[in-house]
């Protein structure tokens, strides 16, 4: 995370930096990054940059969990707000539209969380969501288990591994749409599709 030499910069000199980042890291991708051409971005001696951060790791996962989980998470709470009324497949199709409407909006975030989601190295991974991930699981473990008791969701369906198909689930969906510029959040084409792979997952493949 970063020092505290960086939280007392002024606010717009911080955001160069976070804006330079962003820029290299959906330009270039992990892998491909370069603190040395953001350092020229934001326009920082090299020293200041190690004064501000230990190394890339460190800027990266200060993007991942405060810069775009923030936004993210400010995005959500102005329009996802799960009631004990709602269904749970309710619940899961707000989310799959608040996600996408999210990406719209911020293009290079989306970039840079789908690349991230897909980054094989789970140590990284771990290092980077920890704690938030776990937080985020047990929610949704908990609802699931709520669910079952109500007769929503069957008691033979395991939790954690029904997460982890709707994790997989809106990771493609996004990337779909996120392809096909034309579409908005409120869609015809969007809400049918999901709709439909929501019917697949609510009712399984039985006739």
């Amino acid at each position: 995370m970063p020092t505290q030499t960086f939280f007392n910069l002024p606010t717009d000199k911080r955001d160069l930096i976070i804006d330079a980042a962003i820029d290299e890291f959906f330009e270039k991708g992990y892998e491909g990054m370069s603190i040395a051409k953001l350092i020229e971005r934001a326009k920082i001696p090299r020293g200041s940059f190690y004064q501000y951060f230990e190394d890339k790791n460190d800027i990266y996962k200060y993007l991942i969990l405060h810069v775009i989980g923030e936004r993210k998470h400010k995005h959500s709470s102005q329009k996802l707000h799960p009631t004990t009324e709602m269904s749970f497949f309710h619940i899961i199709r707000n989310l799959f539209i608040n996600g996408i409407e999210f990406y719209k909006k911020e293009p290079k975030l989306a970039t840079i969380s789908t690349e991230f989601l897909r980054i094989k190295d789970s140590t990284l991974k771990n290092e980077v969501l920890g704690e938030s991930q776990r937080i985020s699981n047990d929610f949704f473990y908990s609802l699931i288990e709520e669910r079952k008791i109500v007769g929503e969701i069957s008691k033979e369906i395991d939790g954690r591994m029904l997460i982890y198909l709707i994790n997989s689930i809106n990771l493609s969906f996004t990337e779909y749409f996120l392809e096909h510029e034309n579409f908005d959040s409120d869609s015809t084409e969007l809400i049918e599709a999901l709709d439909k792979l929501l019917y697949i997952l609510k009712h399984g493949l039985q006739p």
